[in-house]
C-alpha cells in the first residue's frame, strides 16, 4: 500500500518542484553556465522591455565580460546599471560586466537589465523566445530567454527619465 501511495505522490512532487522557480532553466555554452534568463512579457508595438539573467558562472580559466544581448522580437539590448538612492532608482548604460574565472554574478532587476526598444513581435508570458548573450571572448552564445510577466524591477523617476534614463521609449 506504501508503495501504491509513493508512486501517486512522487509525479506531483516531481512537477510541483519543476514548476518552481527554484528549478528555472539552465544554459551551458563553453565553461560559462547561465541561470535563467529571462525577458519582461510585451505585446506587439509596445515601446519597450527589459530582460534580466538570474546568474553567470564562468568555470573557466579566464575572466570574460558580458556585453549585449538580443532577443527575438525585441532586437539588440543595452545593458544598464540601475542604482538607488533615498528609495529612488536611475540607471545608465555601462560596457560590461566583468565575470572572474571561477566566479560568477548576478543580474537581477534591481542591479543590472537589458534594455530593448520596440517590440516588433509579441513575448508571451510563460513562453520560451531565442536569443544571444555577447561576451568579449565568448562571442554570441545563443539562449533561451523565459517570458515573465514580472514587475519587480524598479520603477524610474520621472524626473529622471530624460534622454539618459528613458531607455524604454528609444523608439527602436
Amino acid at each position: 500500500m506504501k508503495i501504491s501511495v509513493l508512486k501517486g505522490i512522487l509525479p506531483v512532487a516531481a512537477a510541483l518542484a519543476l514548476s518552481s522557480p527554484l528549478w528555472a532553466h539552465q544554459e551551458v555554452v563553453g565553461k560559462l553556465k547561465i541561470g535563467h534568463p529571462w525577458v519582461r512579457a510585451a505585446a506587439e508595438g509596445a515601446p519597450g522591455t527589459y530582460a534580466c539573467v538570474i546568474e553567470i558562472t564562468n568555470e573557466g580559466d579566464e575572466p570574460e565580460r558580458l556585453i549585449g544581448a538580443t532577443i527575438e522580437g525585441a532586437g539588440a539590448g543595452t545593458l544598464y546599471q540601475l542604482t538607488e538612492r533615498d528609495g529612488h532608482f536611475t540607471s545608465k548604460p555601462v560596457d560590461g560586466v566583468a565575470i572572474k574565472p571561477h566566479g560568477s554574478i548576478e543580474l537581477t532587476p534591481t542591479t543590472y537589465q537589458f534594455k530593448f526598444g520596440k517590440i516588433t513581435k509579441s513575448l508571451t508570458e510563460d513562453s520560451m523566445v531565442p536569443g544571444t548573450l555577447i561576451f568579449e571572448k565568448q562571442h554570441s552564445a545563443p539562449v533561451h530567454f523565459m517570458v515573465e510577466a514580472d514587475d519587480t524591477a524598479p520603477k524610474e523617476d520621472a524626473a529622471d527619465s530624460g534622454a539618459d534614463h528613458d531607455h524604454m521609449n528609444r523608439g527602436k
